[in-house]
Order: C-alpha cells, then sequence, then structure tokens
C-alpha cells in the first residue's frame, strides 16, 4: 500500500532535459537567417557572376571554341564547369570577364559553380523549415515550463488537468523504462475510455518521480506490471555483500 505520510509527492519538470531544446530552437533560427540571406542576398550574386561568365564566353569565343567546350555537355551547370576548367588557358576570355567583373563591381574571379533559381528555391525552402523547426523547439520548452504531476491521497494529478484514481489502473507497462526511464500507466477513465499516462524520469525530477512510480506500482499492485519487473525502493540502499575474508 501507499504509504500516505509521504504523500503528496510532486516531480517538477526537470528544465535541464529541455534546455537542449533552446539551444537546438537558437540553431536552427540561426539557420534560417543564414538560409534566407544565402537566398536574397549570397546566391543571386553568384547567380549573375556565373551567368556573366556564360554571356561573355558566347561573345568572346570563336565558334570552333564555344562548339568544343559544348560538345558532349550535359546541361548549363555541365557547361560552366568547362569554361570554368578551361578559363586558364583562354586570354581573351578571362580578360573579358575581368572587364565586365570591374563593370559591375564583381570580385574577379568567377563563381566556382552555376548559381540557378533552383539553388535559391532551396534556400528559401530551407529557411522556412529551420524556422518552423526552431519555433517548435521554443514553443515545446514555453509549454512545459513548469510543470509538475503529482501523486497524492486523491491518486495521480498533473498541472495540465489530468488526473485519475490509481483503482482506475489497469496495466503498468515497464518496457521503456530500465533503458529510458519512460514507463506507461494504462487507465480508464471515469467515462471507461481507455488512457494512457506517461512517467519519464528524464523530463521529470528524478529521484522524486523514481519514488512517485515506487509508489504506484506498490499501490496499484505488481500483478498489474507488463514487460519488467517491479522497482525495489529507491529510497533504500542496496545491501553491499562483506568483502570475503582471508584466512
Amino acid at each position: 500500500m501507499t504509504d500516505r505520510a509521504q504523500l503528496p509527492l510532486r516531480a517538477e519538470n526537470n528544465p535541464k532535459f529541455y534546455s537542449r531544446f533552446i539551444w537546438l530552437g537558437i540553431g536552427a533560427l540561426g539557420f534560417m537567417i543564414w538560409s534566407f540571406y544565402d537566398a536574397t542576398v549570397t546566391y543571386p550574386d553568384q547567380k549573375l557572376r556565373s551567368e556573366g561568365l556564360l554571356e561573355v564566353a558566347e561573345e568572346t569565343l570563336s565558334r570552333e571554341e564555344a562548339e568544343e567546350l559544348a560538345a558532349g555537355a550535359h546541361g548549363r551547370a555541365d557547361l560552366y564547369q568547362r569554361v570554368m576548367k578551361r578559363l586558364p588557358d583562354l586570354p581573351d576570355l578571362r580578360a573579358a570577364y575581368e572587364k565586365k567583373a570591374a563593370e559591375e563591381g564583381w570580385p574577379k574571379g568567377p563563381y566556382k559553380k552555376l548559381r540557378g533559381d533552383g539553388d535559391i528555391l532551396g534556400n528559401y525552402i530551407m529557411a522556412v523549415a529551420a524556422g518552423l523547426a526552431g519555433l517548435w523547439f521554443l514553443f515545446t520548452v514555453w509549454r512545459v515550463n513548469g510543470r509538475w504531476f503529482q501523486l497524492g491521497p486523491e491518486g495521480v494529478t498533473t498541472r495540465w488537468g489530468e488526473t485519475f484514481q490509481l483503482d482506475q489502473v489497469t496495466a503498468i507497462d515497464k518496457k521503456q523504462w530500465r533503458d529510458k526511464g519512460i514507463a506507461r500507466l494504462r487507465y480508464k477513465d471515469a467515462g471507461g475510455r481507455a488512457k494512457t499516462f506517461v512517467v519519464d524520469n528524464y523530463k521529470y525530477d528524478k529521484k522524486t518521480t523514481d519514488r512517485i512510480f515506487y509508489l504506484i506500482e506498490q499501490a496499484v499492485g505488481v500483478d498489474k506490471i507488463v514487460n519488467g519487473k517491479p522497482d525495489t525502493d529507491p529510497d533504500v540502499e542496496p545491501a553491499v555483500a562483506p568483502a570475503p575474508t582471508v584466512n
């Protein structure tokens, strides 16, 4: 039976568990800003520079040189790489591009690859995805801030309004308790509907959570435990076997 002298016992939210969510959220929002900047500034500039090189090549190269570079090229991106590879051997093209770059205020050398609309769109998509992820992480921290659950004479109650009596518990599933500190209390509410309450000693103060869970097991009955064995009293130090004597 539950020792009522110990009740109520309240397990407070463990802020250390969710601190990683804060850093993940900040990191995701930082990546969103980076991706958005690339999509609106960096990539459009690189697109202008790379397209500029192809335009200069069309104007500068002889027909034979242009046909040689285009032979076997798989699309404009591949053609661009061929032009870049041959650029040191084409002084007229290099000089023409450097002149255009100076007029446009671009860096002297062309960008290493051909940027296109797909690259820009991809960064917009990454910015949106990262922004949503960052907001989700930070919203999760805000949502669980100050959460608690407790065991009292009336049963289990929580800050978010969930409550049930221990005699409503039909099973204690401990499949993940040993490795992850997660157990599931299966119970039926007043309307007879099956519900599950999750006990997690990482999300809540571990010492208090372990104590509450042990008391619940004792009150509900160890015969209702599935996928595991009953816990020992967490407040009782395990016995240490005496050291063997040497004769």
